[in-house]
Order: C-alpha cells, then sequence, then structure tokens
C-alpha cells in the first residue's frame, strides 16, 4: 500500500518547488488593450520563476523576476538545511525566516502587480489569481504546523 510521508519538510520542500513553475496571476489584456496595442499583444501571466506577455529587456521587471526567484529559491535552500540536518541547532530561527519570507510575499505580489500595471499602459488589464496562490497558502499553513511542532518537541525534551 502506497503511504505518504509524513514529515512536513517534505511536503514544505515540494510545494516550494511547485511555487517556481505555477502561475500566481493572470493579467488579461482587456478591449482598449486590444485596440491600444494591436490583436497580436499576448496576455501577461507572473509565475514563481518568471514572467510572460512582457519585455524583460526592460530593467525594473527584469530585476523584479530575479529577485521573486531568488526568494523562492532561498525558501527552498532553507527547507533543505532542515531536511538534511545542516544547521540543526538553527532548525527553528530558519523556520521563522520562512515564515517572513511567507507573510512578505502577498505584499511583494502586490508590488510587482501594480509594477506590471503602471509599465501596462492602456492595456486595460484585469487581474486573476491563478492555483499558485492556492500552493501558497498551503505553505502557510505548513511552516507555522513544523514550527509548532518543533516547539513541542523542543518542549518535551526538557
Amino acid at each position: 500500500m502506497f503511504q505518504l510521508p509524513s514529515d512536513r519538510r517534505i511536503w514544505i520542500l515540494l510545494f516550494a518547488l511547485l511555487c517556481l513553475p505555477a502561475p500566481f496571476v493572470w493579467m488579461k489584456i482587456g478591449p482598449l488593450g486590444y485596440q491600444n496595442y494591436g490583436p497580436d499583444v499576448p496576455d501577461i501571466w507572473i509565475y514563481g520563476a518568471c514572467i510572460t506577455g512582457k519585455d524583460l529587456s526592460w530593467k525594473p521587471i527584469w530585476v523584479a523576476q530575479q529577485f521573486q526567484l531568488a526568494v523562492i529559491l532561498i525558501f527552498c535552500v532553507l527547507t533543505l538545511f532542515q531536511f538534511f540536518k545542516v544547521c540543526i541547532g538553527l532548525r527553528y530561527v530558519l523556520l521563522i525566516i520562512q515564515l517572513i519570507l511567507l507573510l512578505l510575499f502577498p505584499i511583494w505580489l502586490l508590488f510587482y502587480m501594480q509594477g506590471v500595471m503602471n509599465n501596462s499602459d492602456g492595456a486595460d488589464l484585469s487581474i486573476h489569481f491563478q492555483w499558485g496562490c492556492v500552493v501558497y497558502l498551503i505553505l502557510l499553513v505548513l511552516v507555522p504546523t513544523e514550527m509548532w511542532h518543533r516547539r513541542r518537541m523542543k518542549i518535551k525534551e526538557v
């Protein structure tokens, strides 16, 4: 019989890696966008690791994409440190750092979306959140759960 691993760290790592290709926001071009830019203008997709439909030669969009990718990869590396028991004494601190990154992500995403919209004058964008946000919410539950579990294990040891 197939049994799912019970270690939350595996699930945290899997969902964090799933964030890389996951679409978070779809910005659909509206009628005015087609009127201003022509019929071939693509919709804008913000994924965990990239953005499509925007010109990456414009430095702020490129920097924002690289920053988001770097933060997600840092989150994954922190999970790997915990999984392979590197920095055992700092496991709780690493979870706190991960939680801070998770709590700052919606603020970052709002700024990112606003920057894209400001750079898309006259595109008449409508915003549609995608399944990447559900993956984010799952991580937002898993990390505090792991923190609570680690804290409880520490109390039992004393």
